[in-house]
């Protein structure tokens, strides 16, 4: 068993997209409560983005804004408050501030901890899993090792990313408003692009994320048998065919992962991922080495084994 995950921050992407790749859904954008349509700051999308998502049968995360300051916290406890009654399955939060909130709140669900929050360490992991903290992502910095590390010394469940853009940092302010003429509803969901030598890098408002998309997907396999199960696509601002198209690649290779098939990447899928991927394709710093550069024979870059798992120690996970 293993489970694919991913951001849905608006209604028109629920109802345009097909999410059926999907097992999770973390409703809401998180990298800034003015997104039009965000579905995390408004109660009543909230409301319908979950019935539609459950008819669907998938779990519901609802994802609060990652950069809350004390203005931000009376709309955040009127959102919590509506959201007390609904059916989700789970919140995700960035900061420990929200942590203590939902608890003192007496909020009746488990809390994921997403990946604005800077998780480095299993001992930290330990101390949130104290608080309700039931899984983390950590840091996009670390590499396999330590996140594995991680993952086996401390009690919580760590989502891994395995494909799309890598988040960087976020900020109070939006980049693009500060440097673009319009309104949010005409900038926002534009592609805005920075670029720097042989860098490039993807401004989504209030955050950055990398310019290449982060592809594991010749390494899902090892991943898989080393004990990776609970998987996540990074589409924040990417277009509803690449949302549909890239969860529906790794949904099938996993599937063929579990049933044991070694020759688990579909040959047709490799052109669809170069269209969706202008800037190429990292690894990011899960190899150690620089985030901008792709380690495999996939997509042609330099070759190392950093994930033979030898088969005795393969883990068949829950």
């Amino acid at each position: 068993m293993f489970e694919l995950s991913t951001h849905i921050p608006t209604m028109e992407i629920l109802k345009e997209t097909d999410i059926s790749s999907y097992h999770t859904l973390y409703l809401g954008d998180p990298t800034c409560p003015y997104v039009p349509g965000n579905i995390s700051y408004h109660p009543d999308l909230l409301k319908e983005a979950l019935y539609l998502a459950k008819e669907q049968g998938k779990e519901c995360y609802l994802s609060l804004y990652a950069e809350p300051r004390n203005k931000d916290l009376p709309w955040i406890e009127k959102l919590l408050e509506a959201a007390s009654s609904l059916p989700l399955d789970g919140i995700e939060v960035h900061n420990l501030g929200l942590v203590r909130l939902i608890k003192r709140m007496n909020m009746p669900f488990p809390i994921h901890l997403g990946v604005f929050a800077n998780l480095y360490t299993h001992e930290t992991a330990k101390l949130l899993y104290g608080m309700g903290v039931n899984r983390v992502f950590p840091n996009p910095e670390l590499s396999l090792e330590e996140i594995n590390y991680i993952r086996t010394h401390a009690p919580t469940q760590v989502t891994l990313q395995i494909h799309g853009k890598i988040p960087l940092g976020i900020s109070e302010g939006c980049f693009i408003l500060e440097h673009r003429q319009g309104t949010c509803e005409e900038l926002c969901f534009k592609p805005h692009w920075l670029t720097s030598g042989k860098w490039t890098l993807k401004n989504i408002g209030r955050a950055t994320v990398s310019g290449r998309d982060l592809c594991l997907i010749e390494y899902l396999g090892s991943l898989y048998w080393r004990g990776f199960r609970t998987f996540y696509i990074q589409t924040l601002r990417e277009s509803k065919r690449y949302i549909e198209t890239i969860g529906t690649i790794y949904r099938e290779a996993l599937e063929r992962i579990g049933q044991g098939i070694d020759d688990y990447i579909d040959p047709s899928s490799i052109g669809l991922m170069y269209e969706l991927s202008p800037y190429g394709f990292c690894n990011g710093y899960l190899f150690r080495r620089s985030g901008h550069r792709y380690i495999g024979r996939l997509f042609g870059g330099e070759r190392i084994s950093p994930l033979e798992v030898p088969k005795e120690e393969w883990s068949y996970g829950e």
